[in-house]
């Protein structure tokens, strides 16, 4: 007893000493990577990295001395003049004395520049900006203006040269668009640039006006950078499409597998985000307005975790139902939350994907996906630290994005592709680690089979000859007696004996039967055939089920014509 204790005690040591073990590789694993994705992060940064320069204050940026030719973009971050209530021009700020103007931070909600009771996102004015410039350029400038909300048109020196939406002083004649656009201009020998941001917002319940950075430089340096971000929103959507239709393509193949659908949707979803935020590609493909453009976005959005958990539970192999108490409430959950998004407004719709709700309807799956990830690894399920490493890259991706969202650092609107391409290389390594270690398992099942089917054929052979040894003895006293005692026996027992016989060489050749199975392996089989009169064969298969019938109302009779000629055959193996 005590010995059985103490073997107890040293396996249970043994487990958990293998536990930490485990749980200290994967925690290096997962440090290594980290500091991987910091790395790349920070490489990003420092190759979109802004140049030490002024700043705008009142109005006014200085940059003479600064030679754009040779230079990266800059933000023109600072204190705009700002005009509310007032959609002006070049010509009204020639003729006016501009006594209305304020000052407001850019980039920035602009609701406590307007004279009201309470602060609102609502509302219509102009941003004024003059760039003082001395060097020549051989090239024109550009401006690079990822978002205002929610409409805007851009006049550089009294010269309209964008318009997205119709800024106007209602909500019934203004229309709303989100776009990201550049605007280009030929400054020539001008030493002062006057840029004037015309910008209504009437949709949008929590911030208006320009509310990302605006980028200013060469039309090299501007168009490197938004080349950059837009070659990679394009990139990553066409792997991601690509991905999706590999998976796809594998669930029309197989059904059962519902993870491969499960995969085509969240990868649908990544894609989709991945275009309609950043530069608005989706906008470019799709014919939609600024509502459903914020309703895709955000439904996209929504939808992620909730696969993400579908797909751990199928990859997991940990026969939670799907139909769970918790698992319906959330999908319920979801699912009226993303009706209200369909059937509401626009306004409805940023209010609901400002709230702290939110929040919790992203952040609770997403920590639980990866929960149930960290579990896999605790069981020591195979390959589970690709999982690890993609869910690390998601999560990654999730708090970098709220980062440039909430504009906590100040760094150039780039899309970076970095995080999901790692996700998904994760994923299909998975994938293929899955498909080769299956394909390895089925392998040594083949051989498995093979030697169990080796092993029996060896016990027909054996058995075949263990029996035909005393079947022969039988059938030796059988002709035995038959023939000497023949006189002896009455005309029933002569039969009887004889029919013994039969089934004994019957019984021998369901012998060579078996051993015939064995070279069946080895296509050895030769048939002995040779003309058979099929009414002797007949007869004595009906001598031998007559004894199974006795006492029975059956009766077996044989009626088959003289005429019938011989058949050829093996009379052994028919």
């Amino acid at each position: 007893m005590c010995r059985k204790m103490l073997t107890m005690i040293k396996l249970r040591n043994h487990n958990r000493s293998h536990s930490k073990a485990l749980i200290s590789k994967h925690l290096v694993i997962l440090l290594m990577f980290l500091a991987f994705l910091l790395g790349l992060r920070t490489f990003w940064f420092s190759f979109h990295a802004f140049p030490e320069h002024p700043p705008v204050v009142q109005g006014v940026l200085d940059m003479r001395g600064w030679d754009f030719e040779n230079s990266p973009s800059i933000s023109l971050d600072g204190e705009w003049e700002f005009f509310p209530e007032s959609l002006i021009t070049h010509e009204d700020l020639k003729q006016s004395s501009n006594d209305e103007r304020q000052y407001v931070q850019v980039p920035g909600n602009w609701s406590s520049a307007f004279s009201r009771d309470a602060p609102s996102p609502y509302g219509y004015g102009t941003y004024r900006l003059r760039i003082l410039v001395d060097q020549p350029l051989n090239q024109p400038y550009t401006l690079w203006v990822p978002e205002v909300e929610a409409s805007s048109t851009v006049e550089v020196d009294g010269e309209i040269l964008a318009r997205v939406g119709v800024p106007a002083t209602t909500a019934e004649e203004y229309t709303a668009r989100k776009a990201s656009f550049t605007v280009t201009y030929i400054a020539g020998d001008a030493k002062v640039i006057e840029v004037l941001v015309r910008t209504a917002n009437f949709h949008n319940p929590i911030e208006g006006g320009i509310v990302r950075s605006i980028y200013f430089g060469s039309q090299a340096a501007i168009d490197t950078d938004r080349w950059y971000s837009i070659g990679f929103q394009m990139a990553t959507f066409l792997i991601l499409l690509l991905h999706g239709l590999y998976a796809g393509i594998l669930y029309v193949l197989n059904a059962r597998y519902k993870e491969f659908l499960v995969f085509l949707l969240l990868l649908s979803c990544v894609g989709i985000k991945a275009v309609s935020d950043y530069d608005n590609l989706l906008l470019l493909w799709l014919p939609i307005d600024y509502t459903w453009s914020i309703k895709v976005e955000v439904l996209a959005y929504i939808w992620q975790p909730l696969l993400m958990i579908l797909l751990v539970r199928s990859l997991s192999d940990q026969g939670e139902k799907e139909n769970s108490r918790p698992f319906r409430a959330y999908l319920s959950v979801l699912s009226l939350y993303s009706a209200v998004i369909v059937l509401g407004t626009a306004q409805w719709v940023y209010i609901l994907a400002g709230t702290p709700f939110l929040v919790i309807i992203y952040f609770g799956p997403l920590l639980l996906f990866i929960f149930r990830i960290s579990r896999m690894l605790m069981e020591n399920k195979h390959d589970a630290v690709f999982l690890l490493i993609a869910a690390t890259s998601i999560f990654s991706n999730v708090i970098w994005s709220a980062i440039m969202e909430y504009k906590i650092i100040d760094i150039k609107y780039v899309y970076y592709p970095l995080d999901l391409v790692a996700a998904l290389v994760s994923f299909s390594a998975y994938w293929f680690k899955r498909f080769f270690r299956n394909s390895e398992e089925k392998a040594k099942l083949t051989e498995q089979l093979k030697e169990a089917d080796k092993l029996k054929d060896q016990f027909l052979a054996h058995t075949s000859h263990e029996l035909r040894t005393p079947l022969h003895g039988i059938l030796n006293i059988a002709q035995t007696v038959v023939n000497n005692e023949k006189h002896v026996m009455g005309g029933r027992s002569t039969q009887d004996m004889e029919l013994l016989i039969t089934i004994s060489r019957r019984m021998s050749h369901l012998l060579d039967d078996l051993l015939d199975v064995v070279r069946l392996q080895d296509k050895h089989i030769v048939l002995q055939k040779k003309p058979v009169h099929i009414q002797s064969v007949v007869s004595g298969i009906i001598s031998m089920l007559t004894y199974l019938v006795e006492g029975k109302p059956v009766q077996l009779k044989m009626d088959i014509p003289e005429s019938i000629p011989p058949i050829l055959a093996d009379e052994k193996r028919l």
